[in-house]
This record gives C-alpha cells, structure tokens and sequence, in this order.
C-alpha cells in the first residue's frame, strides 16, 4: 500500500463552501503550486483547531494530504489576518472582489508566483492605502498583464496606428484603445477621456505605490471603473458575482456623504 504523500505550502484562502456536515471545500491560491483546491475536515465544528486559521482571505502555512481526487488539510497555521481589511466593510468589499478576480484567471494548478505575490501585495495595500478605488484598477490591469490579457493602451488596437490625444475611443472586442475610422467596426465602442487612458497608461506599468499616490476625482473614477467592467466581462465572457456587491457598498457609501477620492485629478504627465 502507497504511503500517504504530505506537502507543504503557503496559500491564502480565495474561496470556502460547506462539504458534507463539517467539513469545508477550500480554493486556495499558492505561490508555488497555483491555484488548489482541498478539503478541511471537521473545520467547522465549534471545537476545530485548524477552523481560524482557514477563514477566507486569510494567508496561513498548511501542511496537506495528497488524495485521489481532493486533498486535504491536516495542519494549518494563520500568518496574516489582515484585520483591518476584516473589519471595514469597504475595504472587505474589494478584497472579496479581488479574490474572485484571482480565482477567475488563474487555473488549477498553474504555478504563478507573481500573480500570488500581486494578490498578497493587494491585501496588505487594501488595509493601508485611502484611494482602494485606484488600488482595484491598478490590480485588474496588473492581474490582466500577468494572464495574457492586458488591453492595448498605446496604439488603437485595430489598425495599430498612434493615437491622437482625444481622438480615441474603448472597444473591449478590439481589445483596447481604437482610433475613431476603427472604431465603426465595434458597436461596443465608447467614448474615452484622455485623462483615462493617462492613468491606465500610468499604473499598468507602476509599483503598487507609486500607482496609488495618483490623484482622481469622482467621475474620473467612474469612468474608469466602467471601462475595466465592461473589459473584464468580456474578458471573462460574464460579470462577476462579487461585482454587486462592490456597486452597492460603494453606492451606500456615497449615499450617507463619505468621501471616495480627492476633489480634483492629477495625472502623471507623459503618458
């Protein structure tokens, strides 16, 4: 009889549904070995030992089980909580989006370590940063790089010629930036400010720290969080579940008077 094989990882927790009457099927995205999923047996039962330290988006260090068809957790210990994430609605709100993001993109078992290293960096921005808005975009189009999937920013995207400032517009079917004679070929074509196509420019290339210090104002944050959904969702061929959710947290948000960003844009020149 085959001896039971045990390996080690560190993941962080994307997604958790209830499997039989204790036990949790568990999504996990490793630096190492990709995207995972496994059993944690007995997990939620009240007298669980491994049950805190497999919550969703949280990192731990486990210790697993290969099986036939699931794996499963035999040791778990919790690295990083990210509690100030947990405890803001706002913030939770992106980071569960974010998780559905990495879940949509990345395969079973398909070893990336930047895209872990991205999510990682993401969480521990999300606690920190004030613009989460910007932080979202810059993880899509970073995530969108990383996969394969970056839209074209430079040139339209058709015809490949340079685009003229203002004389562009956003075709998710193209693939990007089109020029106006390319445009006609897409019904999906909207309008794109030039302030827009700066920014993306901007934080497709950026550190998570550098793309965060920009500057943008209200529409200007609505417009490009409705040039990257109507990307993704063609991208993706669906809208994402956790997208609702995100739109009624923000909504709410600005409904009661919270401020969401700075009252003017500035954006970084030469791009």
């Amino acid at each position: 009889m085959p001896s039971v094989r045990i390996y080690n990882t560190e993941a962080i927790v994307l997604r958790a549904s209830p499997l039989g009457e204790a036990d949790r099927l568990l999504t996990l995205l490793t630096p190492g070995l990709g995207k995972l999923q496994a059993t944690a047996r007995g997990v939620r039962k009240p007298t669980s030992k491994l049950g805190g330290h497999l919550d969703l988006l949280t990192r731990s260090s486990l210790t697993v089980a290969k099986g036939q068809s699931l794996d499963t957790i035999t040791g778990a210990e919790a690295q990083e909580t990210f509690p100030l994430v947990k405890g803001n609605l706002e913030r939770l709100s992106r980071a569960i989006y974010l998780s559905e993001l990495m879940d949509s993109f990345c395969p079973l078992e398909a070893p990336s370590p930047a895209v872990y290293t991205l999510f990682l960096d993401g969480l521990r921005a999300l606690g920190v940063e004030t613009d989460s808005d910007l932080l979202l975009r810059y993880m899509e189009l970073q995530l969108l790089s990383l996969s394969g999937f970056l839209p074209e920013l430079q040139r339209c995207a058709e015809c490949h010629n340079s685009v003229a400032p203002s004389l562009h517009l956003w075709s998710p079917a193209a693939g990007g930036v089109v020029c106006p004679s390319c445009s006609a070929a897409h019904s999906d074509a909207a309008n794109l400010s030039l302030n827009a196509l700066k920014v993306m420019r901007f934080i497709s290339t950026a550190t998570v720290s550098s793309a965060t210090m920009v500057r943008v104002n209200a529409p200007l944050h609505r417009e490009l969080a409705a040039i990257m959904d109507a990307y993704l969702r063609f991208t993706l061929e669906r809208e994402m579940r956790s997208a609702a959710f995100l739109r009624t947290v923000s909504r709410a948000r600005a409904y009661v008077g919270l401020p969401t960003s700075g009252n003017e844009s500035e954006v970084p020149a030469g791009h």
